[in-house]
């Protein structure tokens, strides 16, 4: 297979806030295909087989020990990017004397692509040189991958490169991205000069790269001074730009933005629209009740609807009941059915009396939307009482939508008090053939009760793939009977590898033979899923007498199935496969380190934990933030008591790219605790920049 083809690039990408984690997700545009995955084997596979190997097997084994090998390589005998980053930081010389003597442009900026995925430091002065490239799509990865290594020494070269006005536009709007990930005040004062500069029709206009990257360094700038240019963004005449103040308003939350919003309700651009609306609510601050108030009666879209609604919940409560309750006894029926969403959506008891009315109206669908939003607002027993009795009379309703969600909302006011009504009157009285869809959401809410009744029906939803495992397989975890959890393992030996972790949870009798013949069966691929997959389940469920399997598993040379496979064995009480996995952090490659931590977050033995975190603890104050805050982020999915504060010093780190980092991983991380942390951090943090990264992450956390 030939190496993939680079990524072209766009002409003038629009900004959008927290964009910067390019590195950490580049593998995804470098691994092979599902084809290419089952059809490669090892090298060390291949020669035992028997079979010789091929030139790029030849080139491959030779790239850690012979930094020359890739000189002159052609584009043809290229080992693949994935081949190339299973070699992990060995591979780094052959890759830099790659990008400096190999005259095959193609060549070249493969080699850049993945010195970006390795993200390995030494190589900064070759890439420096680099940039000096004849070939511009060479030049363009070269520059990526200078942002995904950010380092002070990278600044002069990149803004000499950017000076040069004869520079493609893709590039130099690459020079501004990868700027933004260095915090350094050089940046910020030619970032904030190119931000000043009057719109030129003859020139392309980088105001808007300039603002997102200024923004990436918000932290080196004093507060009246960011605020003073995000003021001047957002009445700028580029909309790209305006949108990208919005965001930043939102997160600033100072009134002095104010004046500047409220013009933006009438953006031609709807997302201005609603970010200026949302950046409102958001600010708080009075002076926009106004503006907002004789926007409302003249909103055209349920979006716009929503922000205004909850913005003015914010300013001035009396005043929107007041002016919504114009809106849902509007003419058209289409803005009465999102006024009521909206009155849901909101959640207060003062919107039961126009939602009551709204009951009434003449349109299904408005009738439907009341009927949901009364399920919402139940917040103390008398209102729940008034909203139930409310909603009994269409627990009959002739219409079946209307009917449905009357039970689901009376369901919800009970706090899952009515199993009965939802088994009666929808799962066993409507017509399966032809309603389906509502059998499988009545079916679903009734496992969600733990009702033994729908058993085997969610047994077959999930084994012919309508019914996900996130929402059946808490039931059968805890209801599932020995012949269900049979016929799961038996779909999974049928390659529905996305049973997977139910299968390893159930461990059904059985599991382990079937999971070690899968191993054996794809023993020649082992970057299939079906081989991780097995290994995970025997990591899972496995004993002594799989060991002797997964060690030879775990010493291949491909990364993924060798740590899947030391993973496997850590849990399985082999004391040096905690060893060896900590050491897999040396060479791994930077974008490749969110998986590892998804790897070992698996591992929920304490035992095991408790042997690798002393060496997890250590890891955190690498100075690689990469190896650092994925030490973290593994013992924040095990105790995030434990790894909390190394995030929030992540979070006021001088450095924009292990904030972004930090952020990358705490938004993936979604557990309560982690939330209820936070929110504890928030209440006692002062550094005010770090107050708005909390403040952000637990707005996006609901």
């Amino acid at each position: 297979m030939a190496p993939p083809c680079n990524q072209s690039p766009n002409s003038t990408p629009t900004p959008r806030p927290r964009s910067w984690l390019g590195p950490l997700i580049l593998i995804l545009g470098l691994l092979p295909t599902v084809a290419t995955a089952w059809q490669a084997l090892t090298v060390d596979d291949a020669v035992a087989g028997g079979r010789p190997r091929s030139a790029r097997q030849k080139i491959l084994a030779k790239i850690p020990r012979d930094p020359s090998v890739l000189i002159n390589v052609t584009y043809r005998d290229m080992p693949s990017s994935p081949d190339i980053l299973n070699l992990g930081k060995r591979s780094t010389k052959a890759l830099e004397r790659c990008l400096s003597d190999n005259v095959d442009a193609n060549v070249r900026s493969l080699c850049a692509v993945v010195l970006q995925a390795l993200g390995d430091r030494r190589a900064l002065p070759t890439l420096h040189a680099a940039l000096e490239d004849w070939e511009v799509d060479v030049r363009w990865q070269v520059v990526r991958a200078l942002g995904a290594i950010p380092d002070p020494s990278s600044v002069e070269p990149l803004l000499k490169l950017f000076a040069r006005k004869d520079e493609e536009s893709h590039v130099r709007s690459a020079i501004l991205h990868a700027l933004g990930s260095i915090s350094d005040q050089r940046v910020v004062r030619m970032l904030r000069g190119l931000l000043r500069k009057k719109a030129d029709e003859n020139v392309e206009d980088f105001r808007p790269q300039a603002f997102d990257a200024l923004w990436h360094n918000r932290h080196l700038m004093g507060r009246p001074t960011l605020i003073g240019d995000t003021l001047n963004a957002l009445r700028s005449d580029n909309d790209s730009l305006v949108q990208s103040a919005t965001l930043a308003a939102a997160e600033l939350r100072s009134p002095r933005l104010v004046t500047a919003l409220i013009p933006l309700m009438e953006h031609p651009w709807a997302e201005v629209r609603n970010k200026a609306v949302y950046a409102l609510g958001r600010i708080g601050d009075k002076k926009a009740t106004k503006a907002l108030l004789a926007r409302l009666p003249k909103v055209r879209e349920s979006r716009m609807l929503n922000n205004i609604a909850f913005a003015l919940e914010r300013l001035d409560k009396q005043a929107f009941y007041t002016s919504i309750k114009q809106v849902i006894e509007h003419k058209q029926a289409i803005i009465r059915l999102n006024a009521a969403f909206v009155l849901g959506d909101v959640k207060h008891p003062e919107g039961l009396p126009m939602l009551q009315a709204a009951l009434d109206d003449a349109s299904d669908f408005v009738r439907t939307s009341a009927i949901v939003a009364v399920g919402k607002l139940g917040t103390n027993a008398a209102q729940t009482k008034a909203a139930i009795a409310a909603l009994e009379p269409f627990v009959s309703h002739p219409n079946l939508s209307v009917r449905q969600e009357a039970i689901y909302a009376i369901h919800a006011l009970t706090q899952g008090g009515r199993v009965d009504l939802i088994h009666d009157e929808l799962y066993s009285k409507v017509d399966r053939r032809k309603h389906r869809a509502i059998i499988e959401r009545a079916a679903l809410a009734l496992g969600e009760a733990g009702d033994p009744r729908v058993h085997d029906y969610l047994v077959n939803c999930l084994l012919r793939r309508s019914c996900t495992v996130r929402t059946v397989g808490p039931y059968l975890r805890k209801q599932g009977r020995p012949g269900a959890k049979g016929r799961v393992l038996l779909a999974w030996a049928r390659r529905n590898t996305g049973l997977s972790e139910l299968v390893a949870q159930l461990k059904p009798p059985g599991t382990l033979p079937v999971a070690s013949s899968a191993l054996r069966e794809d023993w020649a691929y082992p970057r299939s899923e079906v081989t991780f997959a097995s290994l995970r389940i025997l990591g899972s469920a496995g004993n002594s007498s799989v060991t002797s399997l997964l060690e030879r598993r775990a010493n291949t040379r491909y990364t993924w199935a060798r740590i899947e496979g030391r993973v496997a064995l850590a849990r399985l009480g082999k004391a040096d496969a905690s060893t060896r996995l900590l050491a897999e952090m040396d060479t791994l490659p930077a974008a490749w380190f969110p998986r590892f931590a998804r790897a070992l977050s698996r591992v929920q033995e304490p035992a095991v934990q408790s042997q690798l975190d002393p060496g997890l603890e250590k890891k955190q104050s690498d100075k690689d933030v990469h190896v650092a805050l994925a030490a973290a982020a593994i013992r924040l999915s095990w105790d995030p008591d434990k790894a909390v504060f190394r995030f929030l010093d992540a979070l006021a780190s001088p450095s924009s790219h292990e904030r972004d980092l930090a952020e990358h991983y705490l938004s993936r991380n979604k557990d309560q605790k982690v939330t209820w942390l936070l929110r504890r951090a928030l209440a006692r943090e002062g550094r005010i920049h770090t107050r708005d990264r909390l403040r952000a992450l637990l707005d996006e956390r609901g």
